[in-house]
């Protein structure tokens, strides 16, 4: 899983190897047993020659033979997933699950499905099934591993796949999972341990594909930890053993500009162009005409960019559900919930000797943030904690909790002070056990008087924020509309930004995000919230710089400006600028491409004039 951009799901495919007969002498009569073993056998064997058509004609023969046995709806299931059934699959394999013969295999490959299809939580709930029959099935306990190996509940998969690896030392999916599920914790030395042990299970083992992908993530560790030149040579090395290699090529991309001359930009040229392309996974067609994007627009080749982007993003948006109106629903509640009224006592921060405050860095994805982080982390007095999901999924969870208890939805969120006191508790306690893990610096964590964490998409808290600590301040970062849009729509995001693929939803989500932040902009005091604007700080970086470390309560610090030689990790599209010193081209730089633009800009209501401006 390392970065959030290119996550190596290893849950979702299952294995279209069929297996084999796991039948109970008491599931037929001994004739019948022997006849229908002989049928999955024969089907296993046409299918592993290629002859899929054969072998789907005889498993359909099996099952109306034997249309109970569990083998046969798992054959069944397997055949109808491949033929893109997924529904018909998922019903199906629900029957092989429920019988009373049924094997821990039948559950992997359904929460396969499941998660392959979109449901997640499904997924774990059968996963959790199988493990109440079978808990010490090794291939069960590393699949809800992986499963859990991700975002919010990362922490739950440790003791799984700790039992996993106890049962099953050699098996190097578990080890990765582990490295994952520290990556997704930002324990970024942990993961890089996990993922070179993955390494080494995987090459003892002669797993090439288990081999490649380790080493991927070890690279993309070396990036994240600003350690370019290690984690390009990992690319590159294995490009040159496999020039087709699409993980591998997306994340060369993020390296920087791609020369034209790189072997492996023709093969990705070629493969795009193919036949071959529709074969593929959606994941991988989201890689590859993404990276594509990227190298066609480093090369300022404006039409084949703007051509593998929009059908990169049109993949990419045929995968999530994004509901603009429950988007207008939130921003409406929240300004309900936190009217001027309930900040009109809120005093200036202040110092206290017990404990750091917090600086919460929101705004839109693309504007900004992570330079401001950046900024103020090269400060000695403040850790960068990066972009924390604390916050949104212990709100979301006691949003939920109190619900069960039979409160109202409707009177939960408004977000009684009890509540918000709490949310802060537990945010605060959360986020120190975090850096206590996360920290590589000399400076000990209780040293630190400002934690910075840099979750754009808090600004949709920002009340929260205000009332839940009394020292915390908050900077809004803005940016240019189309700077901020077209640098959204041509990064493949790993989380969270569902309204960035498609341009008319992109620029209607940013006017309904503007309006909407003119609400905290009208009723949180000035020394609680701040905004900066990106061109500001490229065009007067001193004096932009002093106003944030001011805003912090902080002495000023003259490394600050000096931002690009901050070592510290760093898991976002920006990790690569923001270890530069500051520069211009980034304004404006959604002009070349506004011939392709026209739906965003007509959503933004950006003129003609405004264009050639």
């Amino acid at each position: 899983m390392p970065t959030k951009e290119a996550q190596h799901n290893t849950l979702g495919k299952p294995a279209l190897v069929i297996p084999a007969p796991h039948m109970n002498a008491g599931a037929a009569g001994s004739t019948n047993q022997s006849n229908a073993m002989k049928m999955i056998a024969e089907i296993r064997d046409q299918w592993s020659n290629g002859q899929q058509r054969k072998a789907r004609k005889l498993c359909s023969r099996l099952q109306k033979q034997y249309p109970d046995l569990p083998d046969a709806l798992h054959i069944h299931a397997l055949m109808d997933h491949q033929d893109g059934q997924s529904s018909d699959a998922i019903h199906t394999l629900e029957k092989a699950c429920n019988s009373p013969q049924s094997q821990s295999i039948y559950f992997i490959d359904l929460a396969a499905i499941l998660n392959a299809c979109g449901y997640e939580s499904q997924a774990k709930a059968v996963l959790q099934q199988g493990l109440v029959r079978w808990p010490l099935d090794p291939k069960l306990l590393l699949q809800m591993g992986i499963l859990l190996a991700r975002g919010h509940t990362a922490h739950q998969a440790i003791p799984v796949l700790k039992r996993t690896i106890a049962l099953t030392p050699n098996e190097w999916l578990a080890w990765n999972a582990m490295g994952a599920a520290y990556l997704a914790q930002d324990n970024i030395n942990a993961a890089i341990y996990h993922f070179q042990v993955a390494e080494k299970r995987a090459h003892d083992a002669g797993h090439t594909d288990g081999l490649i992908d380790t080493r991927i993530s070890q690279g993309e560790c070396l990036r994240e930890l600003g350690n370019l030149k290690g984690a390009r040579a990992i690319f590159e090395d294995i490009l040159a053993r496999l020039p087709g290699h699409i993980r591998a090529w997306y994340c060369l991309t993020l390296m920087g500009k791609v020369a034209a001359d790189h072997p492996s930009r023709k093969t990705m040229i070629d493969l795009a162009a193919s036949n071959r392309l529709s074969l593929l996974p959606s994941g991988q067609k989201e890689l590859l005409l993404f990276s594509l994007a990227k190298a066609h627009m480093d090369a300022g080749e404006i039409d084949p960019a703007m051509k593998n982007l929009a059908a990169a993003n049109h993949i990419k948006r045929q995968s999530l559900s994004y509901s603009p109106q429950s988007i207008e629903t939130v921003f409406n509640v929240t300004r309900a919930a936190f009217p001027a009224s309930r900040f009109k006592d809120l005093e200036p921060p202040h110092d206290s000797p017990d404990q750091p405050s917090h600086i919460f860095v929101i705004g839109m994805p693309r504007s900004g943030t992570t330079l401001v982080e950046q900024i103020l982390s090269s400060h000695p007095s403040v850790f960068g904690a990066g972009e924390l999901d604390v916050l949104g999924y212990h709100q979301d969870n006691m949003v939920e909790f109190h619900v069960k208890q039979g409160r109202s939805r409707d009177a939960v969120l408004k977000f009684d002070d009890a509540m918000i006191k709490l949310l802060g508790d537990v945010y605060r306690k959360k986020v120190r056990d975090r850096i206590t893990k996360i920290n590589t610096s000399e400076t000990d964590p209780n040293d630190f008087r400002r934690i910075v964490d840099k979750m754009p998409g808090n600004f949709v808290r920002a009340g929260l924020i205000a009332l839940m600590h009394p020292n915390s301040r908050i900077i809004h970062c803005r940016r240019d509309p189309m700077d901020t849009c077209f640098s959204c729509y041509n990064r493949r995001f790993g989380r969270s930004q569902n309204f960035s693929y498609d341009q008319h939803e992109l620029g209607a989500f940013y006017s309904t995000y503007l309006k909407f932040m003119d609400h905290w902009r009208n009723v949180l005091p000035a020394h609680r919230f701040i905004e900066v604007n990106y061109e500001d700080i490229v065009n007067d970086l001193d004096g932009q710089s002093r106003r944030l470390i001011n805003f912090s309560g902080l002495p000023w610090h003259d490394g600050c400006l000096e931002f690009h030689k901050t070592e510290r990790q760093i898991r976002t599209h920006s990790a690569l600028q923001v270890r530069q010193p500051i520069y211009r081209s980034s304004i404006g730089a959604w002009r070349p491409y506004a011939a392709h633009l026209g739906p965003l800009m007509e959503s933004l209501g950006i003129t003609t004039n405004e264009q050639a401006g």
